[in-house]
C-alpha cells in the first residue's frame, strides 16, 4: 500500500551526525519490518550466532507446531532470510565491512552499536563528556545548536537492559527528559551563544520566570533573541568607550611625570620633587606649602571639580593642570575662570521597574509639569497613547509645550530597591 511506504532509503556517508544516523536506522528497520520474512529478525531480545563452518544454521531452529502451519519456515529458510536481510542492511552501510554485519553480527542491536562504534556515537558512560566539546560552529544558527545539544542529550539518556550502570544499577525502565534536564538543556545553549545572555534572560523575563521553567520560555526567548544579542553588544561597547575614557584622562600625567598611580589618585608634589624631598603627596597638602597658597590652590581645585562633575573627587585633580594654573593664571583672571566655571550639574535619581517582561528606567525629575515617556518606548513595550488635553509650559514660561498624546500602563511590584 503506498500509504504504508517509507522514504527512499540511502546510504551511510563517511561524516555522519547522532541525527542522521537515527533517522537512517529508523527508516531501515521500518523498511525491512514490511517484509514478514524480516519482522522476527527485528524484535528486542532475539539472538542469533556468528555464521562459521561449524554453525552454518546460526543455532537458528524449525518453527513448533505452535506457529500456524501456513506461516512455519525450517531453520534453513530462516537462516536464508536472515542472510538476505543482513545483506541489505550492508549494502546501505558501505562504511563498515559486509563480514561485520553479514557473518559477525549476533542480534539487530548489535549491528547498530557497530555503527555507532565506527562514528564515535557509542553509548558509554564516558560518551557523555563529550557534551563539553559542544560550541556554537561559525555560521551556525542558534536553532541548530539547540538541536545539537537535545539530541546528544535524548541520545546518552539510559536504556533498560543497557550495559551501562548507575550507582551499581541498570535501570529497569527508559529515561525519560526530565524538566529540570530540559532547563538545563536550554542554559547550556544560551551560555553557549553568548556568557551574558542567561544574566540578560533571568532580568528581561524574571515575571514570567517566577511562575514557568526556563524551558517553557524557550520559543519567546527564541524569537526575541536578536534583540538580546544587540542589547548585550551594545552594553558591552559603552563599558569599552567609558573605560577608554577613564583610562585616558587618569593616566595622561602618569605618562608624563612618571607618578605614582593609586587607584585614581595621582600623587606628585612639585615643589618635593625639585627639592629633592619625599613627593608623594598632593601639593596642595605639602607642609612646605604657605597656607596663603593653599587657600589660593583650594580655589582653583574647587572650579575644576565643579567642571568635571560632582561624580570626580577634589583628589583626583590634576596636579600638573593645577600647577599651570598656579604658574600662567593670576588671581584677577582666576577670579573671572572660576565665576565662568561653577555650573553645578547632577544626574537626576532614577530607579528600574518592569512593564510585563520590559525593563525600564524611571528618571525622577521633580521640576516636571508631566510624565513623559519617548513615542519609540511606548511602542516597544506596546503601550497605547491616547489624545491628551493636559497643557504645559517650556522653561521660559511662555511657550506652550507641544503634549501629543498620553499612555497609562501600570508597572510590575518587581522594582530595585537602589537609587542613583
Amino acid at each position: 500500500m503506498a500509504g504504508t511506504r517509507a522514504p527512499k532509503q540511502w546510504s551511510l556517508s563517511k561524516v555522519e551526525t547522532i541525527t542522521s544516523v537515527e533517522a537512517w536506522r529508523q527508516n531501515l528497520q521500518y523498511t525491512l519490518s514490511l517484509d514478514q520474512n524480516f519482522a522476527a529478525f527485528l524484535v528486542d531480545g532475539f539472538t542469533w550466532l556468528k555464521k562459521t563452518n561449524a554453525n552454518p544454521l546460526r543455532g537458528i531452529v524449525d518453527d513448533g507446531e505452535a506457529v500456524a502451519e501456513a506461516n512455519r519456515r525450517t531453520a534453513a529458510q530462516k537462516c536464508t532470510h536472515l542472510d538476505l536481510m543482513l545483506g541489505q542492511i550492508a549494502n546501505y552501510c558501505p562504511i563498515i565491512s559486509r563480514n561485520t554485519i553479514i557473518k559477525n553480527s549476533t542480534s539487530i542491536n548489535s549491528i547498530w552499536q557497530s555503527i555507532r562504534l565506527h562514528y564515535g556515537f557509542q553509548s558509554t558512560g564516558g560518551h557523555f563528556l563529550d557534551f563539553n566539546s559542544i560550541f556554537l560552529e561559525p555560521d551556525e544558527r542558534p536553532e541548530d545548536l539547540f538541536q545539537r545539544l537535545a539530541s546528544f542529550i535524548e541520545d546518552n539518556m539510559l536504556r533498560a537492559g543497557g550495559n551501562i550502570h548507575h550507582h551499581g544499577e541498570v535501570p529497569e525502565a527508559d529515561e525519560e527528559l526530565s524538566p529540570s534536564l530540559e532547563n538545563l538543556i536550554v542554559l547550556t545553549w544560551l551560555r553557549l551563544i553568548n556568557r551574558d545572555l542567561p544574566n540578560l534572560v533571568k532580568q528581561r523575563y524574571g515575571t514570567e520566570l517566577r511562575s514557568k521553567t526556563l524551558a517553557s520560555l524557550k520559543p519567546e526567548i527564541s524569537q526575541a533573541l536578536d534583540s538580546l544579542l544587540d542589547e548585550i553588544h551594545s552594553a558591552t561597547d559603552a563599558k569599552v568607550l567609558r573605560a577608554s575614557i577613564k583610562d585616558k584622562h587618569f593616566d595622561r600625567s602618569a605618562k608624563k611625570t612618571g607618578s605614582i598611580r593609586t587607584g585614581r589618585q595621582i600623587k606628585c608634589c612639585i615643589l618635593c620633587k625639585q627639592a629633592g624631598r619625599p613627593s608623594q603627596h598632593f601639593l596642595s597638602t605639602c607642609k612646605y606649602l604657605p597656607d596663603e597658597d593653599k587657600q589660593y590652590m583650594s580655589r582653583v581645585r574647587q572650579s575644576y571639580c565643579t567642571e568635571v562633575g560632582d561624580s570626580e573627587s577634589e583628589d583626583n585633580v590634576d596636579n600638573e593642570q593645577v600647577s599651570f594654573l598656579n604658574d600662567n593664571v593670576g588671581p584677577s583672571k582666576l577670579r573671572v575662570v572660576s565665576a565662568l566655571r561653577r555650573v553645578s550639574t547632577k544626574q537626576s535619581p532614577y530607579f528600574k521597574a518592569f512593564y510585563k517582561h520590559f525593563p525600564l528606567e524611571l528618571t525622577l525629575d521633580t521640576g516636571a509639569e508631566v510624565s513623559m515617556i519617548k513615542a519609540s518606548s511606548a511602542d516597544y513595550i506596546g503601550v497605547t497613547i491616547k489624545k491628551s488635553n493636559h497643557s504645559a509650559l517650556q522653561a521660559d514660561g511662555v511657550t506652550p509645550l507641544n503634549i501629543v498624546g498620553e499612555c497609562h500602563f501600570t508597572l510590575s511590584r518587581e522594582t530595585e530597591s537602589s537609587y542613583s
